[in-house]
Formats: structure tokens, sequence, C-alpha cells
């Protein structure tokens, strides 16, 4: 196979399971949201004697002087260059200049206070994997923010309903179920809403997915999301499924496309979605499909030709993965998890987290699955599962397949110990522990995220690019947690008032709406 430089079920579940009843409160902010920018007077900002980490995974440039102007990277010199006494002059000695990052998986119900949290991190641009309608106009919203040089909110690409076959999932606000009929008009309201990709899931037919396929391409808009289980992976990213999320369906993905038994499976797996399609019970569906018994199965006809072919697959056709391990990884799946050593939550984003926000966390992440008890024998097998799908995270790694990051965090209910924006840092230090080495991770969030999307003008330190720039206190190529170390963000030339930020954080934190209750 060629080279080349360069997750699992609980992931894609946690969204479907706890977005039933959140519309009412799209409604009352999309009413109540203030004015999402203001015109700002330009400012002129020189970092000097930077260490520069370009986001490309190449050396560090060492001594740089980076010239911000008008939203933009004006220059990248070795030399200090002339400037005006009304330039803000930022002393980088010591530090290190780094391109914003991507979160290449986020839910943020256009809630305004999560993207200033995600930016109080370090998180400059985020990929919206659904909302409905009304939140999408939002979305719409805060990308023209952006995009006219406001230095408040994120970047965003979005991909607003998500499109679904006939599913359980009546009252799922966030997707829209359509049949080879009623697919024109689901395209059409993506058309309207002015979506940047497609986002599909794992109920669609293979015919209709395949429709999605020669939309998609009329339309001039990637595919993204889950890989329906009416059809092998190899055979989703071959004809044009741009990235894969999380461990590729809701039940088995990739592995799935590494048995032995696949076709059996797969027919299993179609069985009992049908059964649960006609009942509406989904408890009963995530009972048989990830149970240790069916998982066990999966695992135990494990091939490695398989997986080579799937390897392959991937690195053909150029589809990326995004595995969200952050999700799944075992060891946060406890009341006091801890995470490369150290307490969760003791971590800067929960120090000041409401108390009732914990406790909640504590209560259900030890005991429960997606709001449902699984026994402790069922939990080791997901376990075993997230093992070998980090092993073959590695192995796609290794062949050049892109591994981008992303967290599938939503503000503030969502998974135990998951954050916005603060989570992305522990998905760089899963992917290092999966085999990228520090700058391969940097990169997966920044300048591979950006090629990923097609966007030339992002995640990259380079003349002419968005001055969406963080500056670390510690190299992080020396140590991946260093990107915690964050001194100062800008997004589109403006710097960011941090600790003003995460001050309104923490109050709607403490006040807030349930998005899944």
């Amino acid at each position: 196979m060629a080279e080349r430089t360069s997750s699992s079920f609980l992931s894609a579940l946690s969204l479907i399971w706890r977005g039933t009843k959140a519309a009412v409160l799209w409604v009352m902010l999309l009413v109540s949201a203030a004015p999402l920018w203001a015109a700002a007077p330009p400012i002129t900002t020189l970092i000097s004697d930077v260490t520069v980490i370009d986001g490309l995974g190449e050396a560090p440039l060492l001594h740089r002087y980076v010239l911000l102007q008008e939203g933009r990277i004006a220059s990248i010199d070795t030399k200090p260059p002339i400037v005006g006494a009304d330039v803000v002059v930022i002393d980088g000695r010591g530090f290190y200049l780094l391109p914003g990052f991507w979160d290449m998986h986020a839910h943020t119900f256009a809630d305004t206070t999560a993207m200033e949290l995600y930016l109080a991190a370090g998180v400059t641009g985020l990929r919206d994997m659904g909302c409905p309608e009304n939140c999408t106009t939002k979305l719409g919203e805060v990308r023209q923010a952006y995009l006219s040089g406001s230095g408040v909110y994120p970047r965003l690409v979005f991909s607003g309903p998500m499109i679904d076959g006939d599913s359980p999932y009546d009252d799922y606000p966030s997707h829209r179920q359509i049949n080879l009929q009623t697919l024109p008009d689901a395209l059409a309201v993506l058309q309207k809403l002015q979506v940047d990709f497609i986002k599909v899931r794992d109920f669609l037919s293979r015919d209709e997915y395949m429709a999605l396929v020669g939309a998609g391409a009329a339309m001039q808009l990637q595919l993204a999301g889950h890989v329906p289980i009416s059809l092998p992976v190899n055979e989703a990213v071959r004809s044009g499924l741009s990235t894969v999320e999380h461990e590729g369906s809701l039940f088995g993905g990739l592995l799935l496309a590494c048995s032995s038994d696949e076709s059996k499976l797969r027919d299993e797996l179609r069985n009992m979605m049908r059964k649960a399609t006609a009942s509406g019970d989904v408890e009963t569906l995530y009972a048989e499909a990830l149970n240790a018994g069916f998982i066990d199965r999966l695992l135990n006809s494990y091939d490695p030709n398989k997986a080579d072919a799937l390897v392959q697959a991937f690195f053909d056709s150029g589809a990326a993965l995004v595995p969200t391990l952050v999700m799944q990884e075992p060891m946060l799946h406890s009341a006091d998890p801890e995470f490369n050593g150290r307490r969760k939550v003791e971590d800067e984003e929960f120090i000041d987290a409401p108390d009732t926000l914990i406790s909640g966390w504590r209560e259900t992440a030890g005991e429960e699955v997606l709001g449902q008890p699984f026994s402790d024998l069922d939990r080791a097998a997901m376990a075993r599962q997230y093992n070998q799908v980090v092993k073959l995270i590695g192995k796609m790694h290794r062949a050049g397949v892109p591994i981008l990051a992303g967290t599938d965090a939503s503000f503030p209910d969502g998974t135990p110990w998951v954050w916005p924006g603060y989570s992305l840092h522990d998905e760089l230090e899963l992917l290092v522990s999966a085999g990228l080495s520090p700058s391969e991770a940097i990169a997966s969030a920044t300048g591979a995220a950006a090629a990923q999307m097609g966007l030339s003008d992002t995640g990259v330190i380079a003349a002419g690019n968005r001055a969406d720039l963080i500056l670390l206190g510690r190299n992080p190529l020396e140590d991946i947690r260093n990107t915690r170390v964050i001194k100062r963000v800008w997004v589109n030339g403006q710097s960011v008032d941090r600790d003003a930020l995460l001050d309104r954080v923490k109050r709607r934190a403490e006040d807030h709406e349930n998005y899944w209750e």
C-alpha cells in the first residue's frame, strides 16, 4: 500500500438519545439573541520573536515576526518589519504560535455562549454536524458575522438538518427523514439554508444514500457523517463520503467492515433496525446491538485482510476519519475519572462548573450508557471494541488516511466530562496515544482539517490567511498536553478576552436551559 504523511457507537448514539425535546429552546434562543456582531476598529498587531508551528506538520519556524493586519496574516518575517506607533506589539519570546484549532464534529445548537467557550479554549473553527432549520438559520448569521470580519465568534461550516431514512426517531428535531420521493423537498430546504455539506445517517437505504451522493455532487456539497448499515463502508467512501464520523455508524461501523462475517452481521443489524423502526422501541435495538454477545462476535471475526481493504478504500478515495475518541474513551466513563494521570474534575474547565452538572454526571457516567443501564459484561465488551478501534486508527494513520480531530461535544448537558472547546485538547492527547505525533495531532485540528473541507484561508499560518491564532506558553511538540497552556487567542486578527468569555460561560452554565429534557 502506498505511504504518505499525514469509534464508536457511543458517540454516534449520544445525540439521538438526548435530542428529542430541544426545539422549543432553540426558538427561545433565536428570539432572544442579541445582534451577533458589531463593527470593531481595525487593529494591527505584531507578534515578535515567536516560534511558529504552521499547522502543516512541518518543522517549527524559530524567531519569526508575524504581522496581523485587517484580520489577515500580513507577513511572516525573520526580521522585525517597520511598523507605526499605533501597532500593538506582543513579545513572543519563549512562546509558540499555532493556527486556531477546528473541532470537526461539534453540536453548538446555535448557542453563542457555547461558541464563546470554544474561543476561550483556542478553537476558532467549528464544523457543526446538525441542528433543525431555525437553529441552522442562526448558524448562518454567525457564519456571516465571522466572514464580515467579526472577532466575536468562531468560523462555522454546518450541515443543517441531518438526513436519514425511515427510523424510530420520529421526534428528533435535528434530522429529517426522507425517501426517494421526499428527497427533493429535503434538498430544497438545505439549499435554502445555504448549508456547507450534507450530513448522512445510519437508516438510509442504499438507493437513498446513492441518490444523496448524486445530489451532493450536483449541488457541489460534500457528504459527511455515518455510514448507513445498508451498504459497506468501503462502498460508501469510494462513492464520495468525504468524512466518516465516530466509528463509522451506530452499530459496528468500521469493525463491521473488517469482519469475516460482515454480511451475516449486517443482515442481523438491519433486521434489528427494521424492527425498531416499526415498533419505535429504540431501547431494545440498543440492547441487542450493543450487548457483549454481539460485540464479541464482531471482534472475534476481525479479518486483517479485510482491514487492509478498508484502509485502501479510505486511501484511494481521500476520505478522512473523525473518530471522536473522547466520547468513547473508557477511562472517562466513571463517576470520578482519571485522564492521563489527572483527575478530570480538577481540569480548568470544570473547576467553576455548576455543582449540579458535576453531580449529575457522577450519577450517570459510571452507571449508564445513553441514559440506560448496561451490565458490567456489556461495558467490558464496549471497552474491548474501543481498544480495537484505536488500533485500527493507528493502522489507517500509518497508511496515510487523514485522521481529524472532533469531539461531538454539546454545552452544557452532553456527555459527562466532555466540555466544548477544552475537550478538543483531550482528543489531541488521545490521537497521540493512537499513534499520531504531536505535530500530526495539531495538523489534524488545523491544516489537515481545513484541507479536507476545501478551505484555503484557514488552518495554516501563512501570509494572506485569516488571522485565527493561538499563542501557547509551552511547546506542544514536546508534550501535546501543552496545547492547554493558552496565553492569547485571536479571531480575525482581534484579541479574544478569555477571562470575560469564561465568566459569561460560568454564569450561563449555572442558569441554563437543558437541551435534552
